[in-house]
C-alpha cells in the first residue's frame, strides 16, 4: 500500500466513522431518548426544614406538551412512572397541551392527573403555552379543578405534614409580581420558589427574600444538545439561565429538561425527566 493509499484509506475510516456517528446519534435522538424518562433524584438537607416534613418527598415534571409529538403511549409510561415514585407533594411545571393541540381527550388528562396520589397536595404553575388564548386558559384551568390540583399565580402556600410548621410553596406567574408572589415569606421558613421561566430567579428582588431553592422548566435543555457545540436554541424565558448558561446566584436552583417535546419530535443528550426530591435535616 503506498502513502496515498494510506492516506485516504484513513480518511475514508474516519469519515467512515463520523457518518456511523451521526446515523446513531440521529436514530437515539429520534426512535429512543423521547421516550427514556429518566429520575433525577435530590435529598434537600436544610436546618429550615421541620422535624415533621423529614422524609417528606416531591415529584416535580414540566413541560408536557401534550399532543402532537407527545401521544397517548408516551404519556401512559410517564404517568406510571410518577405513579411508582409515590411522592407526597405533586407539582407540575406549566405547559400541559401543546400550542396547536385541539382539546378533544380532556377527561383522560383529567383522569391521569387525579389518579395521581399525593398526599400532601398536588400544585402547578402555569407556561406559555396555557396562555395562548382564553380558550386554552379556561381548558388547562378545568383539567386542574377537576384533577384537585392548585395552581400557584404569584402566590404561595405553606404545606404542612401534621403540623403547623411547613415549607413554602412559591409559585410564579409566567409574567411574574414578585411583591404579590412573596407576601408573608419569611426568612425563617424553607421557601422553595418554582416558575416555568428561570429567567425570573434573576430579579433583583429575590436578593431580600430567604429562597432555599428555586424549580424552573421551558427550556426542555435546550431538547438537543450537540457535543461540544451546546443546545441548539434557547428558549424565551430561558435565554439568561438554562442548561448552556447559568449564573451565581444567592440560592441554588434547578433547571428540568422537561418531559415532552416541541418544534421537533426528538431528544439528543437531554432525555426527559423527573426531579425527585426528599426533604431531610
Amino acid at each position: 500500500m503506498t502513502k496515498l493509499q494510506k492516506i485516504l484509506f484513513v480518511i475514508v475510516a474516519c469519515l467512515s466513522v463520523c457518518m456511523m456517528t451521526i446515523c446513531f446519534s440521529l436514530y437515539r435522538a429520534i426512535y429512543v431518548d423521547p421516550n427514556e424518562v429518566v429520575i433525577q433524584y435530590k435529598m434537600i438537607k436544610d436546618k429550615k426544614i421541620p422535624d415533621e416534613m423529614k422524609d417528606v418527598s416531591i415529584a416535580y415534571f414540566t413541560d408536557l406538551e401534550y399532543g402532537a409529538f407527545e401521544n397517548k403511549g408516551r404519556v401512559d409510561r410517564l404517568f406510571k412512572k410518577l405513579n411508582d415514585l409515590h411522592a407526597d407533594i405533586f407539582i407540575f411545571g406549566g405547559d400541559l397541551l401543546a400550542e396547536n393541540y385541539t382539546v378533544s381527550e380532556e377527561t383522560d388528562m383529567i383522569a391521569r392527573l387525579s389518579a395521581i396520589d399525593a398526599p400532601l397536595g398536588k400544585f402547578a404553575v402555569l407556561g406559555e403555552q396555557d396562555l395562548i388564548n382564553e380558550e386554552r386558559l379556561q381548558q388547562v384551568n378545568d383539567i386542574y379543578h377537576q384533577a384537585q390540583f392548585e395552581v400557584l399565580n404569584n402566590t404561595n402556600r405553606l404545606i404542612t405534614n401534621r403540623s403547623s410548621q411547613g415549607i413554602e410553596l412559591i409559585g410564579l406567574y409566567p409574567d411574574p409580581n414578585m411583591e404579590q408572589a412573596l407576601t408573608g415569606i419569611g426568612d425563617q421558613t424553607y421557601n422553595l420558589l418554582v416558575s416555568h421561566y428561570a429567567d425570573p430567579f434573576l430579579d433583583d428582588s429575590l436578593k431580600g427574600h430567604s429562597i432555599a431553592l428555586g424549580i424552573a422548566g421551558n427550556s426542555h435543555g435546550t431538547q438537543i444538545m450537540y457535543p461540544i457545540y451546546g443546545g441548539y436554541r434557547k428558549w424565551p424565558g430561558n435565554e439568561k439561565l438554562n442548561r448552556a448558561d447559568g449564573a451565581k446566584l444567592s440560592f441554588p436552583y434547578m433547571i428540568s429538561s422537561g418531559t415532552g417535546c416541541i418544534k421537533v419530535n426528538a431528544r439528543l443528550n437531554s432525555k426527559p425527566e423527573i426531579i425527585y426530591l426528599v426533604f431531610s435535616r
